[in-house]
């Protein structure tokens, strides 16, 4: 295709709910290439605003100075250039606020927030302290972009210019659900359909059927079409699908092409460029880059904040397990990591040396369903080692292991090897992240759930996961702790 270019409707990196998909958009498709320049502006004179509100400039009679304008004029420069390259980077007006408000609040106070660290370190550094205030920088930066997102996202799309006219093409119950969304019925109108051969047009009677895609060339001349939804049914072959493309192509025309394969319920997609192709990346893992090195910066400082915390309360762990019984401190054992990588997982050791050796002759005590292994009142567990267990105090050395990066704060229990080898294919999905200390099982299940819901809980939090969830999973660790329900 001449000139193609290729976006996603909704937020990059994720997949919007049915119907989804792939848009492709050709070069001349309504007016929003023209919006984004003005988008941009709009934002950085936001930013100006909030910096002028902070007391950035603020002008007196030694402001006059010829220093004091040029140093006001980097300044200005500085943050423009911060927040172009932040914003190119981020992608943060691939969204648009007439069709993803939320979407968009969220790229926009993301770009904020690393733009005023960033140009504010480099405000600092080159020019000095300026005295405005901190806070009121970023809330008032925060407030406005909000702001201006929800205006974009209210206002009426006639107020800036003529309602898109739409031609749907395809037949099926994906096009039908498509046809009748409320984002096609906010933003444009439908004016009918064109079946593929061998579709069903009784799936769409709320539409007028134009014609066959044989006639194509003139339906699209004849009803003056700003815009093609493709949404083609399983019986449509990639001859058609093309040929539809290419014809739009040919006119200048806009295509949101929504395949039936992307019709997916746990996968985010996104695109990849690879040898000069376009590329659908398909994944259920979370793609947000800024985001997962975030939540790498948090497992650094939170397992230092741990360790330097609670290093008396693991001296007297070690203490206690080198006088309470024979055997080593700490307790070496392989586990999965992330997609099956085995690393030694360490714990305070709470059982008898022999603990593993023993195992094969109590499996039939073992009260977790499942691969999984949980026997309560453990003949193998020490005194003081029960006392650990109740109150998780055998897992504080895996802080290490999140040092170390083989572990995170917040993830799925690493399981053994052996458990693994039992998996069913759709448990090795609970692997596909890196495992943590805590999850939403330890908060909310423990030993109370069946391995079924056990992996249920912790593909949940794969498919939702977030810094926030993150965060509130912490809190909630240290209540479920101390009542003491580890066993």
């Amino acid at each position: 295709m001449r000139g193609t270019t290729l976006w996603f409707a909704a937020e990059e990196g994720q997949l919007t709910p049915p119907p989804s998909g792939l848009s492709v958009s050709l070069p001349t498709m309504s007016r929003s290439p023209n919006a984004l320049p003005l988008i941009a502006v709009a934002d950085y004179a936001c930013i100006v605003l909030a910096l002028a509100w902070a007391g950035v400039w603020s002008w007196s009679d030694s402001s006059l100075a010829l220093h004091h304008v040029t140093a006001e004029a980097i300044r200005a420069v500085l943050y423009a250039a911060v927040w172009l390259l932040v914003t190119s980077r981020l992608g943060t007006y691939r969204v648009r606020a007439d069709r993803a408000v939320r979407h968009s609040i969220a790229r926009g106070l993301e770009a904020w927030a690393i733009t005023w660290g960033f140009g504010g370190f480099l405000d600092v550094a080159i020019l000095g302290h300026s005295g405005y205030g901190i806070w009121q920088s970023i809330l008032a930066g925060a407030v406005l972009m909000t702001g201006l997102r929800v205006v974009l996202g209210t206002t009426s799309r006639t107020a800036f210019g003529v309602i898109p006219r739409a031609v749907l093409v395809g037949s099926c119950a994906a096009s039908r659900a498509l046809s009748t969304s409320e984002d096609v019925e906010s933003t444009m109108r439908v004016v009918g359909f064109v079946p593929f051969p061998g579709e069903d047009p009784s799936a769409l009677l709320h539409l007028r059927n134009l014609g066959t895609i044989e006639e194509l060339e003139q339906i699209l001349a004849r009803n003056q079409v700003d815009v093609a939804l493709l949404c083609p049914s399983e019986h449509a072959v990639t001859r058609e699908i093309h040929r539809v493309i290419d014809t739009c192509d040919a006119a200048g025309l806009g295509v949101h092409y929504f395949p039936q394969f992307l019709d997916l319920r746990n996968l985010r997609v996104s695109l990849r460029w690879l040898a000069g192709r376009a590329g659908i990346t398909m994944a259920s893992l979370p793609q947000q880059t800024p985001a997962l090195a975030a939540k790498r910066l948090l497992d650094i400082v939170g397992a230092t904040t741990a360790i330097l915390l609670l290093a008396p309360v693991m001296v007297a762990c070690a203490i206690t397990v080198k006088l309470g019984s024979r055997g080593p401190i700490l307790f070496r054992q392989k586990r999965c990591g992330q997609n099956g990588r085995v690393f030694q997982c360490l714990k305070f050791r709470t059982m008898v040396a022999d603990a593993e050796e023993q195992k094969e002759r109590l499996l039939e005590l073992n009260v977790q369903d499942g691969p999984a292994f949980k026997i309560p009142h453990d003949p193998r567990v020490t005194r003081f080692g029960r006392f650990m267990r109740k109150f998780s105090l055998d897992e504080l050395p895996q802080f290490f292991n999140v040092l170390a990066g083989d572990m995170s704060l917040v993830g799925p229990r690493p399981p053994v090897p052996s458990e693994v080898a039992h998996y069913a294919w759709w448990h090795r999905r609970r692997i596909s992240v890196k495992p943590g200390l805590t999850c939403v099982w330890q908060v909310w299940g423990r030993n109370r759930v069946p391995f079924k819901r056990w992996v249920e809980m912790d593909l949940y939090y794969i498919d939702n996961w977030s810094l926030w969830m993150d965060v509130k999973l912490l809190l909630h660790t240290f209540r479920a702790v101390l009542r003491g329900t580890g066993m």
